[in-house]
C-alpha cells in the first residue's frame, strides 16, 4: 500500500496569498478600464501611486484595440546641432519591434506626464544624445502623437495629422565633469 503523499505546510496560504494579489491586479485594470481612475493628472500622493502602479505593471500601456479609444501612434526625435553648422535629425527608432514598441510605450508614458516629468525624461535623452554625439552643441528633442478625428470629423473632411505634444532644445554643459567622463 502506497503512502497519500503530503504536500508541505504552508502551500494553501502562499497559493491563497496569489490568488488574492491576482484578483486585486484584475480589479484595478477593471477600475483603469471602465472609470476615470486611469486618466488622473494631480500631484496628490494617491494619484502618483496610481500612476507609478500603471507604469510600473504595464497595466495602461496604450495598447487600446476597442473603439472609442484607439491609441495614437508616437513618435520622437532628436535635431542635433553640429559644430560646423550643420543639423543632422535622429529618430527615436529601432528596427526590431519589440524594441520600437517599448520605445512607443516610453514616449506614450512620457505624454501622459506632468511638464516637470516630461522634461527630465528629455534631459535624460538630450544627455544620452550629446554623448553620442561630442560634436553637438544642442538637441532639440520633438515628440509627436498622430491624432485620428472621430468618424463624424472625418465624414465631414478632417484628416490624421502629427500633433507636437512636447520640444525642448538643451545646450551641452561645458567644464571640468564634461571633460573627465569617458
Amino acid at each position: 500500500m502506497n503512502p497519500v503523499p503530503s504536500r508541505p505546510e504552508g502551500d494553501e496560504r502562499q497559493a491563497a496569498l496569489w490568488a488574492c494579489i491576482a484578483v486585486l491586479h484584475l480589479a484595478a485594470v477593471g477600475a483603469f478600464l471602465w472609470t476615470g481612475l486611469a486618466r488622473a493628472n494631480s500631484e496628490d500622493a494617491f494619484d502618483r501611486a496610481v500612476r507609478t502602479y500603471q507604469s510600473l505593471s504595464g497595466v495602461i500601456s496604450d495598447y487600446r484595440f476597442f473603439a472609442p479609444a484607439v491609441a495614437s501612434d508616437t513618435r520622437t526625435g532628436f535635431f542635433l546641432a553640429l559644430g560646423d553648422g550643420r543639423t543632422v535629425f535622429e529618430p527615436l527608432a529601432s528596427d526590431n519591434l519589440e524594441v520600437g514598441l517599448r520605445y512607443q510605450c516610453i514616449v506614450a508614458s512620457g505624454l501622459r506626464a506632468n511638464r516637470k516629468t516630461q522634461d527630465v525624461l528629455a534631459q535624460s535623452w538630450a544627455a544620452v544624445m550629446l554623448g553620442i554625439h561630442p560634436d553637438a552643441s544642442r538637441v532639440t528633442i520633438v515628440t509627436q502623437s498622430y491624432q485620428l478625428p472621430s468618424m463624424e470629423a472625418w465624414a465631414a473632411g478632417k484628416r490624421p495629422e502629427w500633433a507636437i505634444h512636447y520640444t525642448g532644445t538643451f545646450g551641452r554643459r561645458e567644464g571640468t565633469a564634461a571633460e573627465a567622463s569617458p
